[in-house]
């Protein structure tokens, strides 16, 4: 890593200079403008590279015959995008890819006379869109020689019809950019056009015909969008398309017949739609070029001949035909010889035999899993071995024993039986298999021992609930993630977890939900984990020290339900990486840790059912705990006030703008986070968690004076429970600022004063429970408030209205008590079926989120989860 040298203005003559990937750091030189006769100039991919913003307008002031410029992955935060209008006129080529540019692009640059290639890719930062380059297209009074287009920003949000006057355009490449509306139908004057990729926006409506006339198209992706409706019967032009995608729309009607005449078609992906009817294999085997295919997650009725014909796909190398409702493996497959990758996952298949793979020689990936009424049959006169098959996913297939088929794949490194009702024990006399196996899930089983691990070469062992008893027997040396979990294993956790020649490279180690006992040893502390779940056993004695060096290894450890003691390691503050943390349920004596208030990551702290103690001092660091979403320290014995600045500091809480919805931990793609909460003081196991779930709990301590005005400005807060405390003085309006609340609990305080009419400005205010405390005046009426019943404010005697007995004099009550108002959840599902079959629980919603969140079905449902998901995020946008 070294600077640019300023010796490089001295080369006045020098025309190109390309130093991209060079490894150079710093700021770049002034001297950079003197090179007045460059025409070329690229410093792309030199990550430390810094291009100030006084340099970069001195450099495109004095390059006036510049025509190619790559400035991709270079640090230039510092300049301002205006800067870009006083380009040389004669540019050809701008190319800005993730520079950190800030502010609003200029529309002029795309009336640059001899622009011809311009491309713009933003990557978001942690998955988080912080506010970077607006950039918009021109709406008016857009031509000019440009060829090619490319742009990925989530700013970009709309395509004007003035697109359609570029003529010239080759490739257009906008996937990614948030955009809106229909598709403009003046795509259709692109006649030149070669590549064309509108994926992952949000264009509604139909497809323009036009796009299906394009003569020198060759590729076209317009999937992960919402178009609709059907296809048109007859198109003119695809000749030369050999990409399809078209998938994770809403998409309908019959697969037209133009389909299958396309000569050049090598891909075709119309998986995730609601196409209807049948597939005729005679057209289909027309497509002699065709590579892939995806027909998965549609309404297909089935595939039909016209005899009995055998149809074949000479070059299909994937098929893909999960969630097509078939009840019979398909003949045709059959006769798909060159196939590596096979799925007909999700379907209603009985029966397998080994002579249906017999034409499979190149077979590397079989997914059969979830035909839950599926029968591997054993067929002694076929001994059938897949020589290249890697990967075979089998998960809820009613698979009871290990058969024949999967003993004998010796190729096998990826292998997926959970969710079976697979029985007995492993043993080395009789299970002597697996021997390349780097990946295996054996969950869900009804495996009773494991004496014995065959699996010489593993590095992923999924082992989780299961009925599996005795010691634990420590994974073979090469394991990386151990899970095995939910199981009735016994005793100590063995010597040899301290042993690095057997168990050196473990990560993630799951042993929740076991019987196991005894101290943790200090050498746990040592290891370099990344994931350690230790919850629902019955460790005792100290918590060792984690983190005894900084480090950013350890991201989550849940000691939750054990029984340890004593006081919180200090060395937790050297955990940089630590995201989660839960040390809930145990004997812990300790004053508030506000010491992991400097973690840089920290999002969940859960500690309740402790015996914490003493005021949670005032803090002076306004990041102390800034990324904090989830705070719990109920059932302690915390006294004092409740702590102001900390409600400041919770910067998360205030904007989860821009976070995707997804569960606490899928990162891992092995682990997924829970926890506890409580609600009415019912406590809620939640199996997974979402990233936009925020939450604070200071419940049943001893927390008195008033609750701070702070909490008003926590406007992604989704659940607050303050109950049970010594809790004074008003309610604060500003409790109505809480856009995204769903539970408010504030019981058995000593609250005055009348309930704040602001309140019921709370939408999405699902439980509320104010009782036991010395409330009066007249309950607020409206919205939310016209759903909740009398146990809401039993205790407080000088309440008055609708839904207590005690009347105020007004006018009578509601005549309804819940309103149909269409409010949406943040969790996308109404709490009204939540709070089935378990009190006023979310037992129920939880479940069935997680399991059709896991298993993506319904679709239906699955959908309009995560569009409420996305309604939330734009709630917290607004609400800024």
């Amino acid at each position: 890593m070294s600077p640019i040298a300023s010796q490089f203005g001295k080369l006045t003559s020098l025309t190109h200079l390309n130093i991209s990937e060079s490894g150079f750091e710093g700021k770049i030189p002034l001297a950079i403008s003197y090179l007045s006769k460059l025409l070329s100039l690229d410093l792309s991919d030199n990550h430390g590279l810094i291009f100030e913003g006084h340099v970069f307008e001195k450099v495109v002031k004095n390059l006036t015959q510049l025509r190619h410029l790559h400035l991709s992955n270079i640090d230039m935060s510092s300049v301002a995008p205006t800067s870009f209008i006083n380009m040389s006129s004669c540019i050809t080529t701008l190319i800005l890819e993730n520079n950190g540019l800030q502010g609003k692009f200029p529309e002029d640059v795309f009336h640059f006379p001899y622009l011809q290639k311009f491309c713009f890719i933003y990557f978001p930062l942690e998955s988080r869109l912080e506010q970077e380059l607006e950039l918009k297209f021109p709406k008016t009074n857009w031509s000019g020689p440009l060829k090619s287009l490319q742009v990925s920003s989530p700013y970009l949000q709309e395509l004007p019809d003035s697109v359609g006057n570029l003529r010239s355009l080759e490739i257009l490449d906008l996937g990614g950019s948030n955009l809106k509306g229909p598709i403009p139908a003046s795509l259709g004057n692109l006649t030149q056009l070669e590549y064309l990729d509108l994926s992952h926006n949000n264009f509604g409506g139909p497809i323009p015909c036009s796009v299906f006339n394009f003569t020198q198209l060759q590729f076209l992706d317009l999937s992960e969008n919402k178009l609709v409706d059907s296809f048109p019967s007859k198109v003119s032009g695809l000749s030369q398309l050999s990409i399809l995608r078209l998938h994770h729309n809403f998409l309908s009607g019959r697969v037209p017949s133009w389909f299958f005449t396309l000569p050049s078609l090598v891909e075709l992906m119309l998986n995730s739609n609601k196409l209807n009817g049948n597939i005729e294999l005679t057209k289909l085997s027309e497509l002699s070029k065709l590579e892939v295919l995806s027909l998965s997650n549609n309404a297909l009725s089935s595939f039909t001949s016209a005899s009995n014909s055998n149809y074949s796909l000479p070059c299909l190398v994937s098929l893909d035909l999960s969630s097509c409702n078939i009840s019979e493996f398909p003949n045709f497959v059959r006769n798909l010889k060159g196939l590596y990758s096979l799925n007909l996952s999700y379907n209603r298949i009985h029966v397998i035999e080994a002579d249906m793979f017999l034409k499979f020689k190149g077979l590397e990936v079989l997914d059969l899993s979830h035909n839950i009424l599926l029968s591997v049959g054993n067929n002694s006169e076929v001994d059938l071995v897949l020589p290249f098959l890697e990967t075979l996913w089998l998960s809820s297939c009613n698979i009871t024993e290990l058969s024949n088929f999967l003993t004998t794949q010796e190729s096998l490194m990826f292998l997926d039986l959970s969710n079976n009702n697979i029985q007995g024990r492993i043993t080395e006399q009789e299970n002597n298999w697996g021997s390349n196996l780097v990946n295996l899930d054996l969950s869900n089983n009804l495996l009773t021992a494991l004496e014995y691990y065959p699996w010489k070469s593993i590095e992923v062992l999924k082992l989780g609930s299961n009925l599996l008893e005795g010691s634990l027997l420590a994974p073979p040396p090469s394991t990386m993630v151990f899970l095995i979990s939910n199981n009735r294993l016994d005793g100590e956790i063995p010597s040899w977890i301290c042993n690095p020649e057997s168990s050196n490279f473990i990560v993630f180690l799951d042993l929740s939900h076991n019987n196991l006992s005894g101290a943790i040893s200090n050498c746990l502390g040592l290891r370099h984990l990344s994931i350690l779940d230790l919850h629902m056993n019955k460790f005792n004695g100290n918590i060792p020290d984690f983190c005894v060096e900084r480090n950013h290894e350890l991201q989550i450890l849940d000691l939750n339900n054990n029984d340890f003691d004593g006081s919180l390691p200090k060395s937790l503050a050297n955990c940089l990486g630590l995201e989660m943390l839960n040390l809930a349920n145990n004997k812990i004596n300790d004053t508030f840790p506000h010491w992991l208030g400097e973690l840089p990551r920290l999002q969940v702290l859960v500690l309740h059912f402790n015996y914490f103690h003493g005021q949670i001092a005032h803090s002076a660091n306004e990041s102390h705990f800034s990324t904090l979403q989830i705070l719990c320290l109920s059932h302690n014995r915390f006294s004092g006030f409740l702590p102001t600045t900390y409600f400041r500091n919770f910067k998360d809480m205030k904007n989860l703008a821009g976070v995707p919805m997804k569960y606490i931990g899928a990162n891992s793609k092995y682990y997924f986070y829970s926890m506890v909460v409580t609600m009415k003081g019912v406590e809620i196991m939640l199996e997974r968690v979402l990233t936009i779930f925020t939450a604070i709990d200071m419940s049943s301590n001893r927390f008195e004076g008033t609750i701070p005005e702070a909490v008003g400005n926590l406007i992604s807060l989704e659940l607050l429970n303050l109950s049970h405390n010594h809790l004074t003085g008003h309610i604060p309006s500003s409790l109505g600022n809480l856009a995204a609340l769903e539970s408010l609990d504030l019981s058995c305080n000593k609250l005055v004063g009348e309930i704040p009419s602001e309140l019921t400005d709370l939408n999405f205010l699902k439980v509320l429970n104010l009782s036991e405390n010395q409330l009066v005046g007249l309950i607020p009426q409206g919205k939310q408030f016209n759903t909740f019943l009398n146990d809401s404010y039993v205790g407080n005697t000088k309440l008055c209205g609708f839904p207590v007995s005690k009347s105020c004099g007004h006018s009578d009550p509601p005549s309804a008590i819940f309103e149909e108002e269409e409010f949406d959840s943040a969790f996308g599902l109404d709490w009204k079926f939540v709070m089935m079959g378990y009190g006023c629980g979310l037992v129920f919603g939880f479940s069935a989120g997680f399991i059709m969140m896991t298993i993506r079905k319904p679709k239906w449902l699955v959908w309009m989860i995560q569009q409420a998901g996305n309604r939330v995020l734009r709630r917290f946008k607004k609400n800024r």
